[in-house]
């Protein structure tokens, strides 16, 4: 992206903000949309929060995040605020407003953890929800069960004034009709000690762990470990991510329930601001896209990963890469065939290429949750499905290795077991082949080697200097 004299600044205000994760999201959302606007992290002092608001506006910046320890004193210097930020009493996103000569404020976590919950297709309404924790997150997952027509809620906490207080404002907000749901209602909201969780009578629980419990590295720490607790819950959200799977989620798994992390919830109130600072929608594609650059750096794997056309290479170099970096290899196509008893020519003559697509997303499915330590090489035709090049990425560093069509052929000429080469013109084929896989290739990748010297050592070398030590 190029950086000139129209380009918009947009960032995060909080202390610390070293570690954040947000210019991720939202620098790989204007870098795939072509917006010319750059993200940065702006550490500002406790006592600098509304000073940072109005130097931010005479700074002409587009808009801004607020974190911790600023959410809720920054609502001070704001010209308007959202009515969903009010009600929490929170602001996490500051969207400029030039009539009013200063910024919105918004509450962008709310609306992340609601859409995350509707793609992954959990049904509040009517349920009994459960929430562990009082803190400032346990207000904003309130609320949105408020919108979504929870049947009632129980807020459990060790310190119960602190989970009374959250109680009785949206009990509160309830009464007053902001939630039509609920009509005359006034007691949706109940708070509890939260040693009484066993006195909850109902089943079906769908629980949101909003405490910092279980973060990494105390990863083994859960807030209730009672197996009993568990069997009665259906869905399990930890607000945690990282680790991916925490001891929480481990026992809503273990005892039958559904859980998820709240990565995708990072992702979309990250996303949602966007949209509220540029005035766009971002598309499907660019938000899975950002999804998959979110979870390298969270959930980083120590994989590498060819791709190419056939004759490019992969395997000869794969092996050569992994011996020299002491890895295993494994070979995509082989793994298939041994999955499914026949060769890959037979698969496409019994199944046909649409499944053989199939079985290969699959398959990387499997290898990205199990294995690690790995060369890859893959099927030339890997990378060609979308789902699958984001897989891909998941699974490790992608290196894609290119040769000259006229060394393919070279390479490839007599190998009859290469189905998608059987006619009159193989070379004429490869050509044809080529000019439509190259951009996909390309789009998989981060990085590309030139393979037409067949010097192995050479091109082995070049991908540990350039992705190994990435």
């Amino acid at each position: 992206m190029n950086i000139d004299g129209s380009t918009r600044l947009i960032g995060l205000m909080g202390n610390p903000v070293k570690h954040t994760l947000s210019p991720v999201i939202h620098n790989g959302i204007s870098r795939r949309m072509g917006i010319s606007s750059v993200y940065v992290p702006f550490k500002v002092d406790d006592t600098g929060a509304i000073d940072a608001v109005k130097g931010a506006y005479e700074l002409n910046i587009l808009g801004m995040n607020v974190t911790v320890p600023h959410k809720n004193r920054v609502m001070e210097g704001l010209v308007d605020i959202d009515d969903g930020a009010k009600m929490i009493g929170a602001v996490n996103t500051l969207v400029r407003v030039e009539n009013m000569h200063g910024y919105k404020g918004y509450n962008t976590d709310y609306l992340g953890l609601r859409r995350q919950i509707r793609e992954d297709g959990i049904e509040l309404k009517n349920c009994t929800v459960v929430i562990l924790g009082a803190g400032g997150a346990a207000k904003a997952v309130v609320y949105m069960c408020l919108l979504e027509g929870a049947g009632k809620i129980y807020l459990l906490n060790r310190t119960f004034n602190k989970a009374y207080d959250i109680a009785e404002g949206m009990n509160s907000l309830v009464a007053e009709g902001h939630f039509e749901e609920y009509g005359d209602s006034d007691k949706v909201v109940l708070p509890m000690k939260l040693e009484e969780y066993s006195t909850i009578s109902e089943t079906e629980l769908i629980v949101f762990q909003s405490t910092s419990i279980g973060l990494s590295p105390n990863i083994e720490d859960v807030v209730i470990d009672d197996p009993a607790f568990y069997e009665r819950i259906s869905v399990g959200v930890d607000l945690i991510y990282n680790p991916a799977h925490t001891r929480f989620m481990q026992l809503v798994d273990e005892h039958g329930g559904k859980a998820y992390n709240a990565l995708r919830m990072l992702l979309f109130q990250g996303v949602i601001a966007y949209e509220l600072w540029h005035d766009i929608e971002v598309p499907r594609d660019v938000v899975e896209d950002v999804y998959v650059e979110l979870k390298r750096q969270v959930y980083p794997r120590d994989n590498i990963v060819l791709i190419g056309f056939m004759g490019s290479g992969k395997t000869t170099v794969g092996k050569a890469l992994a011996a020299r970096l002491n890895m295993d290899f494994l070979d995509t196509d082989e793994y298939i065939v041994q999955n499914e008893g026949m060769s890959i020519s037979e698969i496409f003559e019994k199944k046909g290429e649409e499944e053989f697509r199939r079985i290969e997303t699959d398959t990387l499915i499997r290898l990205r949750d199990s294995v690690t330590g790995t060369v890859f090489s893959t099927g030339g035709g890997m990378p060609l499905r979308e789902d699958n090049a984001r897989l891909l990425k998941e699974i490790g560093k992608v290196c894609y290795l290119t040769a000259a069509n006229w060394i393919i052929y070279d390479r490839v000429k007599d190998d009859t077991g290469r189905p998608l080469l059987q006619g009159d013109d193989p070379y004429g084929r490869i050509c044809s082949l080529m000019k439509e896989r190259e951009p996909l290739y390309k789009r998989a990748c981060d990085k590309q080697v030139d393979t037409n010297s067949n010097d192995v050592n050479e091109i082995v070398d070049y991908i540990i200097d350039n992705m190994v030590i990435m």
